[in-house]
């Protein structure tokens, strides 16, 4: 049985008008999100089109006002749907490309040659058209940094309707319209507006379930960011932690916690104020990661106390790495309201080698070993060993005796 492409075209119509408000709806909610804006415009502008190939069917004939105006609503709702994209992903718009697309076919339909040639429409619609749903997929492809479920299908369903669009211009002389230029038989047009419809359906909700996963890991970082300095806070640090030592432990794998301690930081906090104080914090945030790889972590636990989760790393190689931030940390002078201050920091440091693949035994362990640097001196890296006694006699004292 034939498919009846004007009720395909009815279907979509509805379905675009119903799907297009909802996105103006979600946008008058969120005004931040403005990805919503760009996509409602390209549902309501594929609406029009619809409306327009309905009337082109109605009246069995091509003018300018269906395949003119038609086109050209279609194209710019592929314009507005690739702002969307580059709004999702935190770009600014390419106004001009909204503009001078739909204007670009309308100049060309001005032209009696050109609009009454199919090929010559289907060649400048599908040379628009693809490039345009392959920059969709690839602004989404471009923020795969996010880790969002949801962004590969739709990756995969531009890449399928690009595709799409510009396999039209080889095939143009073996197929009927609208897949090509040969004289249209019945169901081909019904089919290619079911295929239209089906992508943009699924895409609509692809890009629905995207920004839920977007607020829920936006939410979700927000729970495990520490809001003075932007490291990870004790929440993530019990979350990451666990799951990094389950994981080293399967593969056996070395792994080393730092914990690291501002020294004398009541008295900076006295001497600068609270501000003060919290510019010293966010400049050691600043130079920690810069002394770390990607793949470690650093969390701030509490106060000026701070933890670092170094992964496949040795004892030798985690010791390196805190002396680099010691040394690094002791020559810098941090301007905090017009004075220079200078501080230093201790630090000490656990390894699963030595205790096991226990996130509260390591963390425990080196903070011991940061007491111990304190009653030593301070400014100084100090190895957690596994004796039992004077670890234990270590920590008390420091802990009854040491002010920071």
């Amino acid at each position: 049985m034939a498919i009846d492409s004007f009720t395909v075209l009815l279907f979509g119509l509805l379905i675009k008008l119903l799907l297009g408000g909802l996105f103006l709806a979600f946008w008058m909610k969120t005004r931040d999100a403005a990805w919503f804006a760009w996509w409602a415009a390209s549902l309501l502008l594929g609406a029009l089109t619809s409306i327009m190939f309905m009337l082109r069917a109605a009246a069995a004939s091509d003018n300018f006002l269906t395949i003119g105006i038609g086109n050209a609503t279609l194209l710019a709702a592929l314009a507005c749907c690739w702002q969307g994209a580059r709004a999702f992903e935190h770009r600014p718009p390419i106004w001009t490309a909204v503009v001078l697309t739909p204007l670009l076919w309308a100049v060309a339909c001005s032209v009696p040659d050109f609009i009454e040639s199919l090929p010559y429409r289907i060649a400048l619609s599908s040379c628009i058209a693809a490039p345009l749903l392959a920059l969709c997929g690839l602004e989404f492809w471009r923020g795969r940094a996010e880790e969002l479920p949801s962004r590969w299908w739709i990756v995969a369903i531009f890449a399928s309707f690009a595709f799409f669009m510009a396999i039209r211009i080889p095939l143009m002389w073996s197929v009927p319209f609208p897949f090509g230029a040969l004289p249209m038989r019945p169901g081909w047009l019904g089919a290619f507006n079911l295929l239209m419809f089906a992508h943009t359906l699924l895409l609509t909700v692809l890009i629905v379930a995207m920004s839920k996963e977007r607020l829920e890991f936006d939410q979700r970082t927000k729970a495990h960011t520490d809001p003075l300095t932007g490291s990870l806070n004790r929440r993530a640090f019990m979350w990451r932690g666990e799951r990094m030592l389950q994981r080293h432990a399967y593969e056996r794998a070395p792994l080393c916690l730092l914990f690291l301690d501002l020294d004398h930081f009541k008295s900076l906090n006295d001497r600068l104020g609270h501000s003060g104080g919290d510019d010293v914090l966010t400049s050691f945030v600043d130079l920690v990661n810069a002394c770390i790889r990607p793949t470690d972590y650093l969390f701030r636990i509490g106060g000026e106390e701070f933890c670092c989760l170094l992964p496949h790393t040795t004892t030798e190689q985690a010791h390196r790495v805190a002396e680099r931030v010691r040394h690094r940390f002791e020559m810098l002078t941090m301007p905090v309201a017009g004075t220079p201050v200078k501080a230093t920091a201790s630090l000490g440091i656990a390894s699963t080698d030595a205790f096991g693949y226990g996130l509260d035994t390591l963390m425990r362990r080196a903070d011991t070993a940061v007491y111990a640097a304190k009653r030593a001196g301070r400014n100084r890296v100090v190895v957690a060993t596994p004796g039992e006694l004077e670890d234990n006699i270590a920590y008390q004292m420091g802990k009854a005796v040491i002010a920071s």
